[in-house]
């Protein structure tokens, strides 16, 4: 299956990267590799998430360690999954989902 990040994706990705560093510094290696982890599982199972917005197709994954969400679109006809968005669990979900 491919995965790939849209652009928004990668930038929230060194956005949560780098709030981690200012927190400790081995903490983005860990992030990085629980984000790895994460869609890994998302590739498993792509359609065994909650939804996020049903009517833009996407869903949502939960990351515990780190209290990550994950916003994705599953293209079963191209055997893709579309990482949209990464943010964390505490900032306000609006702020991404309408932004598509």
């Amino acid at each position: 299956m491919e995965v790939y990040f849209l652009k928004r994706a990668i930038a929230d990705q060194l956005r949560e990267t780098e709030f981690w560093r200012d927190q400790d510094p081995e903490l983005p290696a860990e992030f990085l590799k629980e984000l790895e982890k994460a869609v890994q599982n998302i590739t498993l199972a792509p359609n065994g998430f909650a939804w996020a917005s049903e009517p833009h197709g996407l869903r949502r994954y939960y990351e515990k360690r780190f209290h990550t969400h994950i916003l994705y679109q599953y293209m079963p006809e191209k055997d893709r999954v579309r990482i949209v968005r990464i943010y964390n669990a505490r900032m306000n979900p609006v702020r991404f989902i309408p932004s598509l």
